[in-house]
């Protein structure tokens, strides 16, 4: 209720954009769409209707932290969040769901609003969070992009901040990278 009606004071979205989006955007409407299947899948093959509830819970706490209403993309990957969000939930709680739907500015029937589908172009990533290491110990966490090489890897692990704290003055003997996880670097 609260998120909705934040949402509606902070004015009309514009329609979404999926090219233009901003990683933080494309965070949120990608756990939009791993919502939508995973709630789709607990309440038609496992009909486990508390983890539907707890997957829709994630989506909007997702969307209090990565909230932003000042650009127009934002506002768009909100909207989408939150009708999603009003969609899924109507099986369980159809009154609330209802008034929230009309809030919202839709003119149809939440009865009679087609079950949203999963946009599988969402759910690829474009960037990993890869955790660096110091000679087995976390010294930080890169962003890097899915296809990154294994230098430019090394390269970006390298020159963070922190690695460079407890790096500084060493030898850098061995820097092991294990795609898609972690970086480790030994150094003496």
């Amino acid at each position: 209720w609260k998120l909705v009606h934040g949402h509606l004071q902070a004015g009309a979205p514009a329609p979404l954009n999926a090219e233009a989006l901003e990683q933080n955007h494309k965070g949120l409407r990608r756990k939009t769409h791993e919502t939508i299947a995973k709630v789709s899948d607990d309440y038609g093959r496992r009909q486990t209707f508390n983890t539907a509830i707890a997957a829709v819970m994630e989506l909007l706490n997702e969307l209090n932290r990565l909230s932003d209403r000042e650009s127009a993309n934002g506002l768009a990957v909100e909207r989408e969040a939150l009708d999603t969000a009003v969609l899924l939930l109507a099986p369980i709680v159809p009154h609330i769901s209802h008034q929230l739907w009309h809030a919202l500015g839709h003119s149809e029937e939440l009865l009679d609003s087609p079950w949203p589908v999963v946009d599988e172009a969402a759910l690829v990533k474009s960037t990993i969070q890869m955790a660096v290491q110091v000679n087995g110990k976390l010294r930080a966490q890169i962003d890097v992009a899915v296809e990154a090489s294994r230098e430019s890897i090394e390269e970006t692990a390298l020159a963070h901040e922190n690695v460079l704290r407890f790096t500084e003055g060493q030898t850098i003997r061995k820097v092991i990278v294990v795609p898609n996880k972690l970086v480790n670097i030994v150094a003496n």
